[in-house]
């Protein structure tokens, strides 16, 4: 894809499929809402989100937006086998610390029991386009979560030894001391927290604090909820724009129907007034917009139709 002379090329690392909550059920699947999901519902109940980066290409940088959940599991990923009834269980010890009881953690263990990932696939993708670690000068975060920060480094080092690393100090601020729900994040996923992804880069991060230009071409915009310094990147050239969700919203569907939201989200009504105030600006506006887990990444626009808003990834 190109706005103006920017290039954008989708980088996929893997993919999560996970249960939605009982209180977030999906569309029917005779739906138009269903439809216009473009195969992130499948008919089991689950949702299958894409994990990856986009890659932007300007006249004298090549960043990265987000950067994909990081290296594969050895011998690959499986939800945490959890024993309810052993004190000693990790997952057992860490809900119970906060105040859960055995059976509310049992249904916890059940829920994720059916969490799928595959991870680990961005340095193909890049080979792919052409592309290797060393040319990219700039990584640019959306949030801090660790599917978005995945290859800032690998075995203890920076996986791109020549870029500078961009994101918001609000979440900088909350992740780095080692936020308590990033514990809950490494056992379901196996996953590093951010002290320890980030730790051997934090000599080459650059914050920003409010809404402005972080590189030719591409500004950012605080869109806090989904966690303290969630934003928005803006992509353009002349009259030409585009923009990336990032983790405000995670399916088309929370821009066409307000009272569906599908994130697990730091502050819940925040997120929620953010994703309205976007699908109002968007709408009607021919901007296209991905999600950082938008089915392939693939870009969309939201369309008036009838009184209702309507979605359109841009191959349909």
């Amino acid at each position: 894809m190109k706005v103006g002379d920017i290039e954008i090329l989708q980088i996929i690392d893997g993919m999560i499929i996970s249960r939605l909550p009982s209180t977030k059920p999906l569309p029917n699947a005779e739906s138009l809402a269903w439809q216009e999901q473009h195969q992130m519902f499948r008919p089991d109940g689950m949702i299958e989100s894409t994990l990856g980066g986009f890659l932007v290409r300007t006249r004298d940088r090549l960043a990265l937006v987000d950067a994909g959940a990081g290296e594969a599991v050895v011998g690959g990923y499986s939800p945490p086998a959890v024993n309810i009834d052993n004190d000693d269980d990790p997952f057992v010890v860490h809900f119970q610390r906060i105040g859960m009881s055995r059976e509310a953690i049992r249904g916890i263990a059940e829920f994720f029991s059916g969490t799928q990932m595959v991870r680990g696939r961005l340095p193909a993708s890049l080979d792919a386009v052409g592309v290797c670690p060393e040319d990219v000068t700039d990584l640019i975060f959306t949030h801090l979560h660790f599917d978005h920060i995945g290859w800032a480094t690998a075995e203890g080092a920076a996986f791109f030894p020549n870029a500078t690393i961009h994101c918001a100090s609000a979440d900088l601020d909350y992740f780095l001391p080692g936020a308590a729900e990033e514990e809950t994040t490494a056992l379901v996923y196996c996953t590093p927290n951010v002290p320890e992804r980030l730790g051997p880069v934090l000599d080459r991060i650059k914050t920003w604090e409010s809404d402005g230009t972080v590189l030719p071409g591409i500004d950012v915009r605080l869109a806090p909820g989904h966690t303290p310094g969630s934003s928005v990147i803006v992509l353009s050239d002349g009259v030409d724009r585009a923009m990336l969700l990032g983790d405000i919203i995670h399916c088309p569907l929370e821009l066409t129907d307000d009272d569906f939201d599908l994130l697990v989200d730091h502050d819940q009504q925040l997120a929620s007034q953010v994703r309205q105030a976007y699908a109002q600006e968007l709408e009607g506006s021919n901007i296209p917009v991905a999600g950082a887990h938008f089915a392939g990444l693939q870009f969309g626009r939201l369309l008036t139709g009838q009184g209702v808003r309507r979605w359109s990834f841009d191959d349909a």
